[in-house]
């Protein structure tokens, strides 16, 4: 059954934009409605003005370039365009239902340039249709990696303990350590060079982990989820200086490091994501659910502090002068740092600051705690988002939505947050935090259902003026950019896109539409041109 959205007003596209205009009569296809059709009004100005006639989901379809169900929007429609696999040949064309034919599919094994130019095959155009459930821990004999496992490939992973890192971290029981080596007690100085061991085990066996979990992913690749229940578990997506790849309707749980460490001051580090973009070009993520891997709930006291131990980092990070990528269409969910955008350090504008051009739209962020996203050095475009988040939750507790980091440039446009639980101030401070950024505006978005761009933006200006003293030192120190607050950023979109009428509009529509399984396909189509419907 079609599901089609009557909330949004006509698109909005930047004046004398002709790619603007194509692009607007595309974008329908993404929300459940028709391309080139206002929902509630006919054909879009845009549609008209590029000669588009109505047609419908099926002859969309029919007519839709091999191995895309519609055109990537937002930021990853500019540059040089986003098309991922499109035009793939049919031995570029593949269904993987396991770990070790997801890694050969991405190598296009199966192409006759293969065997002479692997580095060549790789680049050629290639769509992998996902079936079921893959774990990125699958050893290909009916075996999923553990700790136990890797422990037993190598001898200095061996040496890791978790349990013993923990004591380690601890001032007291390292201090009577200390003294009872100077006693010249053999089992504390055996206990001690057990400990100095757990930094070479912890680098050896993150090394390990990765090596198994990673899936790297080449240029000029379509990955989608075949049908309702398309999943990867325990691996995640490395994107490394390659462009042109489209990633949707799959659900990630992301993997959980064996290796967290704590930074003693109540938070950990980890080290894998759910996706992972380093000098990523030209991508489009859409239609998926982010998620945590369900893990054993772990306490810990450290020197007095009691934490719940994070092995999880990002869910999509974005760092390293990536550029023209839209995050669309999206679930985020149970997880603490959802979202960086240029994660290499405020010290990296140089690298940084060309580039980071994000649409983030029709994503559902919840139960999350931070980031999302958060960035750095990057004109970002958050629009049509819906957010729920609770100040006093006992897990994944509110801390902030959007995160203004050094020199972003932030536009934050018809987005729906709902918050709930205890708060000092005004709700408005959970929507925007200050970490070293002066630039933002809200344009048209609600707080529980009532219009607060201005509570917003006022609240953004507050964050950077309390923090002011500590953003002059960073700057100074990393040699950004900063000053006063202001909502003049420099940049408007260069592409069409429809803000939200309303927030219960906005809401429902993203509820009904975004995340895995909405895109109807089977594993025996070839042609990845299925449109998505509830």
């Amino acid at each position: 059954m079609e599901t089609r959205f009557t909330g949004f007003p006509r698109a909005r596209r930047p004046a004398g934009t002709v790619f603007g205009m194509l692009a607007a009569a595309l974008l329908m296809q993404g929300c459940g409605g028709e391309a080139g059709m206002d929902p509630a009004t006919g054909p879009t100005a845009a549609a008209k003005a590029a000669g588009a006639e109505p047609r419908t989901l099926s002859q969309q379809a029919a007519a839709a370039p091999r191995g895309l169900a519609a055109a990537a929007t937002g930021w990853a429609s500019q540059g040089a365009g986003t098309t991922g696999g499109a035009g793939a040949p049919d031995s570029n064309v593949y269904v993987v239902r396991n770990w070790a034919e997801l890694n050969a599919a991405l190598a296009n094994a199966n192409s006759p340039t293969y065997a002479a130019n692997p580095a060549a095959a790789k680049l050629e155009p290639k769509i992998i249709r996902i079936a079921g459930t893959i774990y990125g821990t699958d050893l290909g004999n009916g075996q999923l990696a553990d700790e136990a496992y890797y422990k037993s490939t190598n001898t200095t992973a061996a040496k890791w303990d978790f349990k013993l890192y923990l004591q380690s971290l601890d001032t007291a029981f390292m201090a009577d350590l200390a003294s009872r080596v100077a006693q010249g007690d053999p089992e504390a100085i055996a206990l001690r060079a057990r400990i100095s061991a757990l930094s070479s085990a912890r680098t050896t066996l993150r090394r390990l982990q990765k090596t198994q979990i990673q899936s790297i992913v080449p240029s000029n690749t379509t990955i989608v989820g075949v049908g309702r229940d398309a999943r990867l578990v325990d691996g995640y997506f490395s994107i490394n200086a390659t462009s042109n790849i489209i990633i949707r309707n799959l659900e990630l749980q992301a993997p959980a490091d064996l290796t967290p460490s704590w930074d003693g001051k109540g938070s950990w580090d980890s080290s894998f994501k759910a996706i992972s973009v380093v000098t990523g070009r030209q991508l489009w993520i859409d239609h998926c659910t982010l998620t945590d891997r369900e893990q054993a709930e772990e306490i810990v006291t450290i020197n007095g502090v009691t934490s719940r131990v994070n092995r999880f980092d990002g869910l999509i990070d974005i760092e390293d002068s990536s550029d023209y990528v839209t995050i669309s269409y999206n679930v985020f969910k149970d997880h603490d740092k959802t979202n960086m955008v240029g994660g290499s350090g405020d010290q990296n504008g140089v690298k940084e600051r060309e580039f980071n051009r994000l649409t983030f739209h029709n994503n559902v962020w919840h139960n999350i705690t931070q980031r999302a996203p958060r960035a750095r050095f990057g004109r970002i475009h958050v629009y049509n988002n819906y957010y729920r988040g609770d100040t006093g939750a006992g897990d994944y507790r509110l801390a902030y939505f959007i995160g203004m980091g050094a020199e972003s440039k932030i536009l934050s446009e018809s987005n729906a947050f709902e918050i709930t639980g205890p708060n000092t101030g005004s709700y408005a401070s959970k929507v925007v935090a200050n970490l070293n950024g002066y630039q933002f505006k809200d344009v048209g978005s609600w707080i529980n259902g009532v219009a607060a761009s201005a509570e917003i933006d006022a609240a953004a200006r507050a964050a950077l003026e309390s923090n002011w003293a500590n953003v002059l030192a960073a700057a100074s120190k990393s040699g950004f950019t900063v000053g006063p607050y202001t909502n003049e950023l420099g940049w408007t979109p260069t592409y069409s896109y429809r803000p939200g009428a309303s927030f219960h509009a906005v809401k429902a529509h993203n509820l009904a539409m975004a995340g895995a399984g909405r895109m109807a396909i089977d594993g025996a189509n070839p042609d990845v041109t299925s449109s998505f419907s509830q």
